[in-house]
């Protein structure tokens, strides 16, 4: 019997060891999937394109050398072989979340307290900095966090903040400007809104009405031409003063919004939100952490800087669009 040349050495009889681990993105889309039944449900839940969860789902059973889905007319269903890989891999996540947490929670004796006021966007308070602040005051129980919201240049509102948040750096004495995440948009509205008229493409948005509010009005007109219809007429425009009054506007089913993704995260996870085209996004300025430098040294207001730019980091390495 001849030798068999390394190239043909069967996967079982691989000697065990780390590069043995499946391609770790792949597992993740693989178990976004198998928990919603269907790759465009996926996509949604991960905030990457159908074709990127396509894809890793592919490279996976490729590495595995079987199928792991039955592709159905109505989204897909675990084969026996994924089905057991499900579970195994809904163990293993479940105790890397555990171990993760218990490293997180093991911190210095000394502890931090004190005051810290935050100045931000109204939409972003109530979007993103909200939801997110009890975690912070998990793991900073004695740093209360005043917050108040204008869109005031930060350079006029003085001594009243420590930290604030706004759509691009901002310039002048006294202030230190940092990247906190990028600020794309997307057009986004209601599952419901699609049932009778669907949007396939950028044309069936004449079909719909397209939701405005004061502060972005040109918002759409900048996204239309990005997306090569700059004189498309939608059969209805609304406009509302604020932002976050445009985005419940959406979820209500009213029409569709040109939204920031950073600030629909939980809309598209819950399915309150969709985004039915995602091959144009529009890129506003970054969101931008503004400091006040005779405060930038405070314990307090150090912990604050680091958690909003962690909880943005771990965010944006999540791709939002493909």
């Amino acid at each position: 019997m001849g030798r068999k040349s390394p190239s043909s050495v069967e996967p079982a009889e691989r000697a065990p060891g780390r590069g043995q681990v499946p391609p770790l993105n792949a597992l993740r889309s693989f178990e976004a999937v198998a928990t919603h039944g269907s790759f465009a449900a996926a996509a949604v839940a991960l905030n990457v394109t159908h074709w990127a969860v396509g894809k890793q789902i592919r490279l996976l059973e490729q590495w595995f050398g079987k199928p792991l889905f039955e592709r159905r007319a109505r989204g897909v269903q675990l084969t026996a072989e994924g089905a057991t890989l499900f579970a195994d891999v809904g163990a293993a996540f479940d105790r890397l979340a555990a171990g993760s947490a218990r490293l997180r929670e093991r911190r210095p004796a000394a502890r931090v307290s004190g005051t810290v006021k935050v100045n931000v966007l109204v939409s972003f308070a109530l979007s993103w900095l909200l939801p997110r602040l009890p975690d912070f005051h998990r793991r900073f129980p004695e740093v209360d966090v005043l917050v108040s919201t204008t869109s005031r240049k930060l350079r006029y509102v003085g001594d009243a903040f420590d930290i604030g948040v706004r759509s691009g750096p901002e310039q002048g004495a006294g202030l230190v400007s940092l990247r906190l995440m990028a600020d794309e948009r997307l057009p986004a509205c209601s599952p419901a809104l699609l049932s009778d008229r669907p949007i396939g493409s950028v044309e069936d948005l004449r079909q719909h009405t397209l939701l405005h509010s004061a502060s972005t009005r040109g918002a759409w007109t900048q996204w239309l031409r990005q997306a090569g219809v700059p004189r498309l007429l939608p059969q209805r425009q609304m406009e509302f003063e604020h932002v976050f009054l445009q985005q419940a506007a959406a979820v209500e089913g009213l029409g569709v919004a040109l939204v920031s993704l950073p600030l629909i995260q939980r809309d598209l996870a819950a399915g309150r939100l969709v985004c039915p085209l995602r091959t144009t996004t529009w890129r506003a300025p970054d969101y931008t952490l503004v400091l006040n430098v005779e405060r930038e040294g405070d314990a307090a207001v150090s912990a604050l800087r680091d958690w909003m730019l962690e909880a943005a980091a771990q965010e944006q390495g999540q791709p939002a669009s493909g």
